[in-house]
């Protein structure tokens, strides 16, 4: 059951990346300011969503690290969605007012370091030991 949900969830980050990836890339918006507000959002999926992807699929494979990751997820993942909408646009893009892309970068580099770090942590906490022959 934990495996079919997690591939749902990776499924799911994936056409969240492509619909990112799409805003970005592939839709021109010329001179529109809704446009550009909504590209400038998509960075939050072109980011964001590859992270989770990539979280997913290492917990398709340790999936024992799902109930220790999940308590990280529970409040990280909201909270960098609130940051990611309200986050506001900047001018400058330097160290203290850095553009929204950044931030979505930093928040999303943030979350992949710290679900490495808890699933690394349970994986080699749950593992065997080795004995000696």
């Amino acid at each position: 059951m934990k495996n079919k949900l997690i591939l749902v969830f990776f499924i799911f980050s994936l056409i969240g990346f492509a619909v990112g990836y799409y805003l970005l890339k592939i839709y021109d918006c010329e001179y529109s300011v809704f446009c550009y507000n909504l590209a400038t959002r998509a960075f939050a999926l072109y980011y964001g969503m590859p992270a989770l992807a990539l979280v997913f699929s290492m917990l398709l494979f340790i999936p024992r690290a799902l109930d220790a990751w999940k308590k990280f997820a529970i409040w990280f993942v909201p909270l960098a969605a609130l940051l990611f909408i309200f986050y506001p646009e900047p001018g400058s893009g330097d160290l203290f007012s850095p553009y929204p892309e950044q931030i979505f970068q930093w928040v999303s580099a943030l979350y992949v370091v710290v679900s490495v770090v808890i699933i690394a942590i349970v994986s080699l906490r749950t593992s065997e030991p080795l004995t000696n022959r």
